[in-house]
């Protein structure tokens, strides 16, 4: 089968070659494969003096073939949503870290290439992907056409994009110095893969929502899939949402599952403060005042 294959490659470019190859002119202006580079404009030169010079940063809005997906059925995010969520990322996101930890922190462990993607991105379970990280070199965050620059809704900008970076982060952390081991003792048996997302009952499969997966000691229902995200989910979830979330939280998780979670939150925190010197009280602080000072950024398209 193999042998034939390579034959009838062989037999293809030999008459591509004889016909394919002819004298006629070919029409590159029309080509769907441009080997012109794109001319840079004013988000290009912003982008370099905010993103690329100081961190080395390749932010790239326009969606790239060879950096996407293709299991996914994507478009790309439009331009001026894609230049008022650079703006709202480098505000709440990294300049947190950087006001906390300071700039050198933000460089060293940074992923390297932000990739902004229109649409959502959805498994074949009808999960939605918010956002994935590779290696700890790039995040790529989808569903970015869905913002609405004109009402900003701190919840969904959370739900959509910061619980993402802020977990996809400590992802970087743990993978660089790992944490106390016994915190994935704490939950064993409890973790439930790819399944994470339902959970069945005399009438069959039922939706495995974060109010769900609180008695049972975890944060939210995808720290459910393995300790590892439920090690950053409690980083994520803390500090981009308020004591009174927190305590609410605990409140309706019940005595055992409240228990779970602080014991595994004094881990986390602890890891934290001692491997990476961030308090995770004073993280969450910068990064709820600066979620509010949004609204004060001129987020329209740079001109």
């Amino acid at each position: 089968m193999k042998k034939q294959l390579i034959y009838f490659l062989l037999a293809l470019t030999a008459v591509c070659l004889g016909a394919c190859n002819n004298d006629d002119e070919i029409d590159t202006a029309h080509s769907i494969f441009s080997t012109e580079p794109v001319e840079r404009n004013a988000f290009d030169d912003w982008l370099l003096d905010n993103y690329t010079y100081p961190y080395n940063i390749d932010f790239m809005y326009r969606m790239k073939d060879i950096e996407s997906d293709h299991k996914y059925n994507l478009v790309p995010a439009d331009y001026d949503k894609a230049v008022a969520l650079s703006k709202i990322i480098k505000h709440v996101w990294m300049d947190a870290y950087v006001e906390l930890a300071g700039i050198d922190f933000l460089r060293v462990y940074v992923p390297k290439t932000f990739h902004l993607i229109g649409s959502p991105a959805y498994e074949s379970s009808g999960n939605m992907v918010l956002g994935t990280a590779e290696g700890g070199k790039k995040i790529t965050l989808y569903n970015v056409n869905d913002l609405n620059v004109k009402k900003i809704n701190i919840e969904k900008l959370n739900n959509y994009y910061f619980e993402t970076m802020h977990h996809e982060f400590a992802h970087i952390l743990h993978q660089k110095r790992n944490f106390d081991p016994s915190f994935n003792r704490i939950s064993e048996g409890k973790y439930v893969g790819a399944d994470w997302y339902y959970y069945m009952t005399a009438e069959g499969a039922m939706p495995r929502t974060n109010d769900i997966a609180w008695p049972d000691g975890f944060v939210t229902a995808y720290a459910m899939n393995q300790a590892n995200e439920d090690f950053v989910e409690n980083i994520a979830m803390y500090v981009t949402h308020t004591q009174t979330y927190w305590d609410n939280m605990l409140r309706a998780a019940g005595e055992t599952g409240a228990a779970t979670i602080n014991k595994k939150f004094a881990i986390v925190y602890n890891y934290m403060r001692d491997t990476w010197g961030i308090d995770l009280n004073e993280l969450r602080k910068i990064v709820l005042r600066r979620q509010q000072e949004i609204t004060e950024i001129d987020l329209s398209t740079i001109q």
